[in-house]
């Protein structure tokens, strides 16, 4: 039996440390019923722990990192060990290459710098990173090992829908926020700038992209973006920053896509 079946779907935290013989100061958050028979299945995996002088650079060079801040004391955090470890095994399998996934892990008692950079305040979290850049949203879902595996095929999946016919904007939902992009090539600096930061805000927007015959009559003075916010009545905005200068796209897309104002939920109240 592997630990998902052992453990089951939890989703529980230790947010204090406990002192002395009892829990007395231990909260722990209940997402969810849970009955735990402690099965252990070992596996061999690796995970990369960080620590100061190498998170940057793991981090950095990593397409996706899963990270488990952790800390021994807490036995929801010692729980989750060995599904990390199992579904790190998967994911591996499935994206063989070095710095496609990375999982890694940060002990926060004995590195409490790192979980106060990146305002960690219970136990276990997991958070997600794209090329060292932190995702608002952490991860809140099942931990289990088939649902942490889906959760880094979703993060793997391309987030730009292709358009082959220009007429497919008149059927887009307007109920969203749309960000389109018209390039000459899908080869070039500023798709990959574009696709860096639908990678990152895929969740906030619906991002599309046009090359080549399909896209010319939208690029009038070169590759553009162009943002059609929710419902039909409000005007286009045209991006007018250099296209291949990732803070500046970032930022202005990140403008339309996450309101000043929104609604809280589970997933995005951090």
């Amino acid at each position: 039996m592997g630990c998902a079946d052992a453990i089951g779907h939890f989703n529980i935290s230790c947010s204090l440390k406990p002192t002395g013989n009892l829990y007395t100061s231990l909260a722990c958050q209940l997402n969810a019923k849970l009955k735990v028979t402690w099965v252990f299945t070992p596996v061999t995996t690796e995970i990369t722990s960080l620590d100061t002088e190498n998170i940057d650079e793991i981090l950095n060079n990593a397409d996706v990192a899963l990270v488990n801040f952790y800390a021994d004391w807490c036995r929801f955090s010692q729980m989750l060990h060995p599904i990390f470890e199992e579904a790190s095994d998967v994911i591996k399998e499935e994206f063989p290459n070095e710095n496609q996934v990375v999982f890694a892990r940060v002990d926060c008692d004995q590195h409490s710098d790192i979980a106060q950079r990146y305002r960690i305040s219970k136990y276990p979290t997991l958070k997600l990173f794209r090329n060292g850049m932190m995702m608002k949203r952490e991860y809140r879902g099942q931990r289990s090992v088939k649902a942490l595996a889906d959760y880094i095929r979703q993060q793997k999946s391309n987030p730009i829908q292709e358009i082959r016919d220009l007429a497919e904007i008149t059927t887009l939902d307007r109920s969203k926020r749309n960000i389109i992009g018209y390039f000459e090539q899908k080869d070039s600096d500023n798709y990959r700038v574009f696709e860096r930061v639908a990678n990152i805000l895929h969740d906030d927007c619906a991002f599309l992209s046009a090359f080549g015959d399909v896209s010319k009559p939208e690029r009038y003075s070169g590759d553009n973006i162009i943002y059609k916010p929710p419902g039909h009545s409000a005007p286009d905005m045209v991006y007018l920053g250099a296209m291949t200068n990732f803070d500046v796209t970032y930022n202005w897309i990140q403008d339309k896509c996450v309101p000043l104002v929104r609604e809280i939920t589970f997933e995005n109240g951090e």
